[in-house]
């Protein structure tokens, strides 16, 4: 065999291997981001699931604003959507309604004071950081996976198999302006 020939060969065997690793690594950051958006989601339904609590403790223990927990409720079936920015927009609006409801147990010192209540909102302040930890650990996978795809040669081989950027989640303007008011405090 010539040397020109087994030269050929050679690199046409590590093109392919390259090729076929540049894939799988695609693949498994396609795994990855399924797998880090199953964290939110977790999150998401165990939300949705305590916000029913809430409605009812907070019926319990004042005369509460109707509007609030129309809009609270409502909130809460986007919570379970398929749709990964509908199931967010639902949690940040839920998360722009708690510094309301909080404001409002202020006002009502048996409901500040009353076990249920402290209990669902810990457990929604609990859910608020693991949504947002878990929003941050898929941001990671979803930059990583878009900044691979987007670089030459593995563009090529995203292209060809076609591996499309995926969407960040971003704050929105309005979540980022009213940032201090997510917090829930004690009471």
């Amino acid at each position: 065999m010539n040397t020109g020939l087994i030269i050929t060969i050679v690199v046409a065997v590590l093109i392919v291997l390259w090729w076929i690793a540049k894939f799988n690594a695609f693949t498994r950051l396609k795994i990855a981001i399924t797998e880090s958006w199953g964290g939110i989601d977790v999150q998401l339904k165990r939300k949705a699931n305590i916000i029913p609590n809430l409605v009812d403790a907070l019926r319990m223990q004042i005369d509460f604003e109707s509007n609030l927990l129309k809009e609270l409720t409502a909130a809460r079936t986007g919570l379970a959507s398929s749709d990964h920015a509908e199931a967010i927009a639902a949690s940040d609006r839920i998360s722009a309604i708690l510094p309301q409801i909080r404001a409002t147990a202020e006002n009502y010192p048996q409901l500040g004071t009353n076990a249920s209540f402290l209990k669902l909102m810990e457990d929604i302040r609990d859910c608020e950081d693991k949504i947002a930890y878990a929003r941050n650990r898929y941001n990671m996978t979803v930059a990583r996976y878009n900044m691979d795809i987007a670089m030459f040669p593995a563009k090529i081989v995203a292209g060809v198999h076609n591996f499309a950027a995926e969407q960040l989640f971003e704050i929105t303007e309005a979540a980022r302006q009213d940032a201090d008011n997510m917090r829930i405090s004690k009471l």
